[in-house]
């Protein structure tokens, strides 16, 4: 009966035993080889939280230099008209409107007296398109005008008496401009030819009358000379004969 059961015990120790090492091994099997402490697993999410974009690779965009002022002078005439400029190399007009605006008032500069009652009218361009310029010449009983092309800043009047108005309207399109006050000026004749006349002569006379003084003093000159020369002459006759 011992020896019956003790077979039966090794057996069953067997068993026990495989069981055993088949829990144990199993258990190892499902833990992880290393455990990741819990101040290393923060960095690792964040890690992988980081996501890195490429740096922009568009160009840089350099801007145009702005475009400079067209070499243009309001007041010189038979130049290329400052639209036209602007357009072949790219300049800025200053301030130009449009032919749908009424042009803006021109600038009188002067009026300079030519011979008799001729009269040449010198203005500048208003900031404006300008199709063509009119010159008026009015008076109580004078009301007369003249077209003049938009190229042109002077224009010769004929036969301007003295207190006519004066008057220089740019046009185009849209109409005429305002009879401004820097537009008009009242024609007063300038004397400055007899004033300089008059001091020419006086200067004249006066280099005359010099001169006159002059020939003067060499006539006496000459003719003292020449008597002293003749008594001498007739001193040295007077000794020989004697």
């Amino acid at each position: 009966m011992l020896m019956c059961g003790r077979p039966l015990i090794l057996l069953l120790l067997n068993i026990n035993l495989l069981n055993l090492s088949f829990v144990t091994s199993s258990q190892n099997a499902s833990r992880p080889l290393f455990h990741l402490s819990g101040d290393f697993e923060d960095y690792y999410n964040e890690f992988e939280d980081i996501t890195t974009e490429p740096p922009s690779s568009s160009p840089t965009q350099f801007e145009d230099p702005e475009p400079n002022q067209c070499f243009y002078d309001m007041c010189v005439e038979q130049q290329e008209t400052c639209l036209k400029l602007s357009l072949e190399i790219g300049c800025l007009c200053p301030g130009l409107s449009g032919h749908h605006i009424r042009p803006s008032a021109p600038r009188l500069l002067k009026l300079s007296q030519e011979d008799g009652k001729k009269v040449v009218v010198h203005w500048c361009a208003p900031t404006s398109v300008v199709s063509y310029y009119v010159i008026w010449v009015y008076a109580k009983d004078i009301n007369r005008t003249i077209q003049v092309e938009e190229k042109k800043r002077t224009a010769l009047l004929e036969d301007v008496e003295t207190g006519v108005h004066v008057c220089v309207q740019a046009v185009n399109s849209a109409g005429l401009s305002e009879h401004e006050s820097q537009s008009c000026t009242k024609f007063e004749p300038q004397h400055s030819h007899s004033g300089l006349a008059l001091k020419l002569g006086i200067i004249g006379g006066g280099v005359g009358l010099i001169v006159l003084l002059v020939l003067a003093i060499l006539l006496w000159r000459h003719k003292t000379r020449h008597k002293s020369t003749a008594r001498t002459e007739t001193g040295r006759r007077a000794d020989e004969v004697l």
